[in-house]
């Protein structure tokens, strides 16, 4: 009698689009299902998505993958689910349904309402409980907005709130489970770092008391399971995408370090069990946890990176298509002298200006489309490099680092990188990192394989070595982002 082929499944729930991956037993990466997503700008500085079409989209990939493979519930060992972080939303208990949109992690309408409690000087305290910056990006300032928008429901106590983890877990298990874990909950600026725990003193200073919030669970756990495919699945494994993504890249050890080029860029330091504070405004943070045993982490956030070249296709129409940048690029005058900085939706670490516009520096008569393009990959690279100084200033020693996300596919950029922060830079054999963490998590939370075992899955696939300095345009490229702020 044939043994029945067992498999893993990863829900990667991102900001352009939702993906259901599918793994054997050794996570080896068999195929994936993926839909892009809508994006909503109802006003400068807004960014929103429509939960429902998310949910909606979700169940169709997981639902799509089976069917595709002829798989039975019985073959799924277990579910890992990741997703965009800092995206809030509330729903009714009763019927699931959203109350209006969700507030995605690059929404900056809270702006003012942040500013008003630093001048109360409050971000101290926020910083030291967190780890975090009083920043629009993180949840709890676009809670608070939610639930004075939907106050009528709110008093009725029939509305739930939480990232995008928490409402597909909720639709999974149809309402049996309201939970998030650990690295999600980190990103909220309710986490406490310290007791593991929401903080009643972070709920009052956002004004959030009487909120209901998700119960936070381990990264590999028992988060309940789905019936909704014909049969019962576990669900073991979660982790905020970039946290997922560190998982997924096998950074496991004190000083590793990875840095996910999608939507954004996020590049995290694995601090060991040290809670390391950060002096140059990089982000303390949760790395992962599994048997109440807790890795912390360093995180430096970009919030434009391929998003950028999402610009140049869709809005500019440079490109007609993302691969088609690395062959403009390399069209380009190397020497020119055009900077972008892309401050689309404001600044990330280590400047931390929210409300900062984008420009371009340095055009003339003589700048070409390519030249525009070639200054975009330099630009995705010169953040990288501002979160690189930050955390050598903040003592970290850094000897290569491991990338991953949609860019990575660009190995004209991987050079660029190496380039510019003179380091080596390992591209690994899978680069869809984020879901692979999942899967992991969901292996370890499932009982099927343990962390010890996971390192020596990891394999790199192409190293790319410093070849040239960028130190000039760098500097240039600093001195241009100092005059705008």
């Amino acid at each position: 009698m044939q043994l029945m082929k067992k498999f893993f499944l990863s829900i990667d729930q991102g900001t352009t689009s939702t993906r259901t991956v599918l793994y054997d037993f050794r996570f080896k990466y068999i195929d994936q299902e993926q839909i892009e997503i809508k994006q909503f700008y109802p006003k400068p500085g807004y960014v929103e998505h429509d939960a429902e079409e998310i949910w909606e989209k979700t169940y169709k990939t997981f639902r799509k993958l089976l069917k595709k493979h002829d798989l039975q519930p019985a073959q799924i060992i277990s579910i890992g689910i990741t997703n965009q972080r800092e995206t809030v939303l509330g729903w009714n208990s009763k019927t699931g349904k959203p109350i209006g949109k969700a507030i995605v992690w690059q929404d900056r309408r809270t702006s003012a309402f942040c500013d008003s409690l630093k001048q109360k000087g409050l971000e101290p305290e926020i910083n030291e409980k967190t780890g975090l910056l009083l920043d629009p990006y993180f949840s709890a300032s676009k809670l608070s907005w939610l639930k004075n928008k939907s106050k009528a429901q709110f008093l009725k106590k029939t509305t739930l709130f939480g990232t995008i983890d928490s409402y597909l877990l909720w639709k999974l298990t149809e309402g049996r489970v309201y939970a998030t874990d650990v690295t999600n909950a980190a990103r909220t600026s309710l986490f406490n770092l310290t007791t593991l725990s929401w903080d009643q003193d972070l709920i009052k200073i956002f004004g959030l008391q009487g909120i209901k919030l998700p119960e936070i669970k381990n990264n590999a756990d028992n988060f309940g399971v789905t019936n909704l495919f014909g049969g019962e699945i576990k669900i073991s494994g979660m982790a905020g995408d970039q946290q997922a993504a560190l998982f997924g890249q096998a950074c496991f050890e004190n000083g590793q370090i990875k840095s996910t080029y999608g939507t954004g860029c996020f590049l995290i330091l694995n601090t060991g069990k040290e809670i390391l504070r950060s002096k140059n405004k990089l982000l303390t943070t949760i790395g992962y946890k599994l048997d109440n045993d807790v890795n912390y982490a360093l995180e430096g956030s970009i919030f434009v990176a391929g998003s950028l070249i999402q610009w140049l296709r869709d809005k500019m129409k440079f490109i007609s298509s993302a691969p088609e940048s690395e062959k403009l690029a390399k069209l380009a005058d190397s020497d020119n002298e055009v900077s972008i900085i892309p401050s689309f939706t404001g600044l990330g670490a280590p400047y931390w200006k929210p409300d900062l516009k984008a420009a371009i520096h340095g055009l003339s008569l003589e700048t070409s489309r390519e030249d525009i393009v070639l200054a975009s990959l330099e630009a995705i690279a010169f953040q990288t490099r501002d979160l690189l100084e930050a955390l050598k200033n903040d003592g970290a020693e850094i000897k290569s680092i491991k990338i991953d996300g949609g860019m990575a596919n660009n190995n004209f950029f991987s050079q660029i990188l190496s380039d510019v922060l003179s380091i080596d830079i390992y591209k690994p054999n899978n680069i869809e990192s984020t879901s692979l963490g999942a899967a992991y998590l969901a292996g370890i939370g499932a009982d099927h394989v343990k962390l010890s075992e996971l390192a020596d899955i990891w394999k790199a696939d192409k190293l790319f070595k410093t070849k040239k300095s960028y130190d000039s345009k760098y500097t240039r490229y600093l001195d241009r982002v100092n005059s705008l702020i």
